[in-house]
């Protein structure tokens, strides 16, 4: 048993100790954990910007980099500068990306070809030949997984022209046609050139997974399905050849490798697709996904 001196020792050290310590000084809380997944494209912030409120220029080029660069009607060198950079990261800024370094990922590409599909802007992937996994520049486009700064919003109110209309690829007909657009991994519905829902950002099969082309019809609706083969949650699935359907995923669509074959949709995309589409309805399949 500790004696009577030995525990006053013991108190009066515990009071030295903490007399030392600054007021309001607390231990430092551990980081939190790193995302669960790992196929999504974030990755932490440089060291050298830790603490910051105001991110630095990425200074290599991203995966995007050309066509970035012709979207935003810079000089086309594939090579980032500071005035793309600072270009690049006023558009990040506007668009709520995350963070807005001014790195041509994924993400910040992605937006830009829904912004084109949506006011008819003329399609900026002349030059797209392979897809995001060619270059390996550091300084990846980072946010928060499947988050609003990742992912694009819903489209347009129903029965707007849009510039997916009226850019062709997929067929007007008198009835609904769910389009999807590999090259540009867009999709939408239409029916006699009126959108009914879209164009939204949607992630199609990769290499050795591609999604099906040509006609096909939505056979099976399931708004809880569960995958028995990848053991993985398909939330609002609406199956049109075979396994692959469109349905909701929890985590990011803007990832290297592409899905296992399904049309990949934001949580909020997929269950308003959900409400458009009925049984029996037409899907138009074409193009093929850069990289795939």
């Amino acid at each position: 048993m500790m004696s009577r001196r030995m525990a006053c020792r013991v108190v009066a050290v515990l009071l030295t100790v903490a007399a030392a310590v600054p007021a309001g000084t607390a231990a430092a809380a551990p980081g939190p954990p790193p995302p669960a997944g790992g196929r999504a494209l974030t990755g932490p912030a440089s060291p050298a910007m830790a603490g910051r409120t105001t991110v630095a220029c990425a200074a290599g080029k991203g995966p995007h980099q050309r066509q970035v660069e012709r979207w935003l009607k810079l000089a086309v060198d594939g090579r980032q500068s500071t005035a793309d950079c600072e270009a690049v990261r006023a558009f990040q800024t506007k668009h709520g990306i995350k963070p807005a370094n001014g790195y041509a990922g994924p993400v910040t590409w992605a937006r830009m070809r829904l912004l084109s599909a949506r006011t008819g802007l003329a399609d900026a992937t002349a030059d797209a030949t392979t897809g995001p996994a060619a270059d390996t520049a550091t300084g990846a486009e980072t946010g928060p997984v499947g988050g609003p700064a990742t992912d694009a919003a819903a489209g347009p109110a129903t029965g707007a022209d849009t510039g997916a209309v009226a850019a062709g690829g997929c067929p007007v007909r008198t009835y609904r046609v769910a389009c999807v657009d590999l090259k540009r991994q867009l999709t939408w519905v239409q029916k006699g050139g009126k959108t009914l829902f879209g164009p939204v950002a949607m992630r199609s099969g990769g290499a050795g997974h591609r999604t099906r082309t040509g006609w096909f019809r939505i056979y099976w609706k399931h708004r809880n399905h569960w995958s028995s083969l990848y053991n993985a949650p398909m939330p609002y699935a609406q199956f049109f050849s075979g396994g692959q359907a469109f349905h909701a995923v929890y985590g990011s669509i803007h990832t290297i490798g592409g899905s296992m074959g399904c049309v990949n949709l934001r949580l909020a995309d997929a269950r308003k697709l959900w409400g458009v589409l009925k049984t029996r309805d037409h899907v138009y399949v074409w193009g093929r996904r850069p990289g795939s």
